[in-house]
């Protein structure tokens, strides 16, 4: 994915579930295995970074409310 290709939450969480679906099955090769993993901690770093996002916006609407 590149830095300013922008993909919503639910792709990104979608495409986690398929990762760790593909990590739970026996017979996936070690450098696969690696590059998925790599994938799901960049994913999860991303949604992080859009959850933590996400609060901040619904922080300052609830202080505006104030």
């Amino acid at each position: 994915m590149k830095k300013d290709q922008k993909i919503d939450f639910k792709t990104l969480n979608n495409e986690l579930d398929q990762i760790l679906d593909d990590l739970e099955r026996p017979e996936i090769d070690v450098d696969k295995m690696i590059a998925k993993y790599a994938r799901g901690v960049e994913i999860v770093t991303i949604l992080s970074r859009y959850l933590k996002e996400s609060e901040n916006k619904i922080k300052k609407v609830k202080d505006n409310i104030k």
